[in-house]
């Protein structure tokens, strides 16, 4: 895992396994980011999850709040500006989180 946390800043993860806890499993080396809709609707499992290397310096990104158990925003800022990633997990069979976009 050192390895990959060293080359790959940032994972975007598609139905990762959750828990009973409702926690996925990963390297210390990665901050785990969960929809934000996590505690809201607890209900709700979580299809996307976004790893962000712990080698980043947290202050240069945040996470965006979306509506959806499907979807985790992060913003990146740095000298290059900001720039927006989304894991989205579509399932193929409605448009919903693609009508939230």
């Amino acid at each position: 895992n050192r390895r990959i946390a060293e080359d790959w800043d940032i994972l975007a993860l598609q139905e990762p396994h959750i828990n009973p806890m409702k926690n996925t499993i990963s390297s210390k080396r990665y901050h785990v980011i969960y929809p934000s809709t996590r505690y809201s609707a607890p209900e709700s499992k979580s299809r996307a999850v976004t790893l962000i290397s712990t080698y980043m310096d947290s202050n240069s990104w945040t996470q965006l709040p979306f509506p959806s158990p499907d979807v985790v925003v992060i913003q990146l800022v740095g000298s290059f500006g900001r720039c927006t990633m989304f894991n989205i997990y579509n399932d193929g069979t409605s448009q919903h989180t693609i009508e939230l976009i």
